[in-house]
């Protein structure tokens, strides 16, 4: 398996507003990220009482970790009126990978 790197944030979304977030994330986050060193995939993840989970993966530990620092601008511009509260960022390597 090659060396997999995630940077994962977790933040709630204000109530009715998780496909305006989806779609401006599509929109403009995404393409952002797939200039990134190393980018492999991107899942946006909607939990219950409207929270939302962001992963993002690489194969480049670097970029990785600074993958949110470098969007950080760009979330609170874009994605910042749809937010109940900021997102909460972390990173790590991947232990386990499995892709049907």
């Amino acid at each position: 398996m090659t060396q997999m790197f995630a940077a994962i944030r977790r933040g709630k979304v204000k109530p009715g507003m998780a496909r305006e977030f989806a779609k401006r994330v599509e929109a403009g986050a995404l393409p952002v990220m797939k200039k990134m060193e190393g980018f492999k995939a991107y899942y946006l993840v909607m939990g219950g009482e409207d929270t939302v989970f962001a992963l993002s993966l690489f194969t480049n530990k670097a970029v990785a970790e600074s993958s949110t620092e470098k969007l950080m601008p760009w979330i609170k511009e874009n994605l910042g009126p749809l937010l109940a509260s900021p997102p909460d960022p972390t990173d790590g390597e991947v232990l386990v990978a499995y892709s049907a």
